[in-house]
């Protein structure tokens, strides 16, 4: 059984102020709708997760179950009253969700919704969600929700609602992570919990996890549970400072634990987090933050300039404006969805590359990011964006395609033991690296190409 799912986290940052040392969590789970279809997992996945909240600290977990319209708000009321100073605070929502009107809303088990105009009356804005997390620090809103509109062949034509998803969420200090890109289908699992709830059940209580670094990993979790099929998508528009939910010591929402070899979240990662707190710095932009970086990172690839920056605001300026250009810049690549797709190939799946240990996805044709890195210590690669284009079979077990990053034909070459050998005629020498294989979406196809290429030899 299949059904469309979202889950988007919500976590606001705040560097400055403090608040009671204090975490809540409010675990929703809908599944006996009155009108319209009963579902499977949000009972499970709610007690799953909330078991994983307790793991990772939070002192007070509620879970609510089968809410009705009255009972919704309330549940709501009330948890804004323990939000209200807290150090963290978290909702997670399972259950139908639908788009109308040009807003989310999630859905009680007594909704009838006969048309998009009963919507204020019957469901809960999400805004409402959010509003029940005000007063705390750090605000997380995790949703599961199906992505299908089982309400809307009732509705009248010309209805404004959309009936595969809620819409995309963009707002400053908010991180945003899909569970499924939109248009793709989420898979429930074969157990009694959907691959998103267990990732993040696995994912919330993960000491030394800097909350930037939660959707990626939820990512892989749902890429390797579901052979590639589905990805969640990261929408990020945060601070760069890590901020942990479980750091060097157990519950320290805000500890910032020194890199080490036993560390190797953070040691895999150190690049990407040098980059991500200097971003946080320069949106700050005032001493507080770029002391915090330098705290962090004291021989940071951005180190001078933070030392330059607190320098010119010292004498009274706003900022060395120079230094901040030269910071970490979002890369000029076309994204997945802005190139045209071509014809599939053998070698379509997922790969990693081996020189940064990142992975990609090639897909008819083009080959989008999985995982973000910094290239050339200045330029930001985020997920989505199209690092390979133009994909073509030259032969048996010989492809070309275009590198973008590095701006040149790429040649690869099939391996006997299923990776390809990459070589970018750059200038002035090439560049080479390997393209580990992890998953394909042909299997089949991928040996026969193999069979091919041993007879030709």
């Amino acid at each position: 059984m299949f059904r469309y799912c979202l889950i988007c986290v919500f976590i606001f940052l705040t560097l400055t102020g403090t608040a009671e040392a204090k975490r809540v969590a409010l675990i929703i789970g809908n599944a006996n709708y009155a009108n319209t279809s009963i579902l499977t997992n949000p009972a499970n996945d709610a007690q799953l997760v909330a078991a994983a909240a307790d793991q990772a600290g939070f002192d007070d977990v509620t879970i609510v179950q089968n809410l009705a319209v009255t009972d919704f708000q309330l549940a709501l009321r009330d948890f804004r009253k323990k939000a209200n100073g807290a150090d963290v605070a978290m909702v997670y929502y399972a259950g139908h969700g639908i788009e109308g009107q040009g807003k989310n809303w999630l859905i009680p088990t007594d909704a009838a919704l006969n048309d998009d105009f009963d919507l204020p009356y019957e469901a809960i804005a999400l805004d409402r969600v959010m509003e029940s997390l005000a007063g705390a620090q750090i605000r997380m809103v995790v949703l599961d929700a199906c992505r299908n509109n089982p309400f809307a062949r009732s509705w009248k034509s010309g209805t404004r609602a959309v009936n595969r998803g809620l819409i995309g969420i963009e707002a400053d200090d908010v991180l945003v992570i899909y569970a499924a890109a939109p248009g793709q289908t989420a898979a429930d699992g074969d157990g009694k919990n959907s691959p998103f709830a267990e990732s993040l059940a696995k994912r919330l209580p993960q000491p030394n996890l800097p909350v930037q670094l939660l959707g990626g990993s939820v990512r892989d979790d749902v890429l390797t549970a579901t052979g590639g099929t589905q990805r969640p998508f990261v929408s990020a528009s945060i601070t760069g400072t890590p901020i942990y939910l479980v750091g060097g010591e157990q519950g320290a929402a805000t500890d910032t634990p020194t890199v080490t070899e036993t560390n190797p979240v953070l040691a895999l990662d150190e690049t990407a987090l040098d980059a991500l707190a200097w971003q946080g710095a320069l949106s700050a932009n005032n001493l507080a933050a770029f002391a915090n970086y330098l705290e962090q990172f004291p021989g940071g690839k951005f180190a001078r300039l933070a030392s330059e920056n607190m320098a010119s605001l010292r004498k009274g300026g706003k900022g060395n404006g120079a230094a901040q250009n030269t910071g970490l810049m979002k890369a000029i690549l076309p994204d997945r969805y802005a190139v045209e797709q071509g014809d599939s190939l053998p070698i379509d799946g997922i790969w990693k590359i081996s020189s940064i240990k990142k992975r990609i996805r090639i897909e008819k044709g083009r080959a989008f990011v999985l995982d973000g890195w910094v290239h050339a210590l200045i330029f930001a690669i985020t997920p989505d964006m199209v690092v390979l284009k133009d994909f073509t079979r030259t032969k048996a077990g010989q492809f070309s395609a275009y590198d973008l990053p590095l701006n040149g034909k790429a040649e690869m070459t099939l391996r006997p033991d299923g990776n390809l050998n990459v070589r970018v005629k750059t200038f002035p020498f090439p560049i080479t690296y390997t393209l580990v294989r992890e998953t394909l979406d042909d299997a089949a196809a991928m040996a026969a190409e193999q069979a091919l290429l041993v007879v030709e030899n």
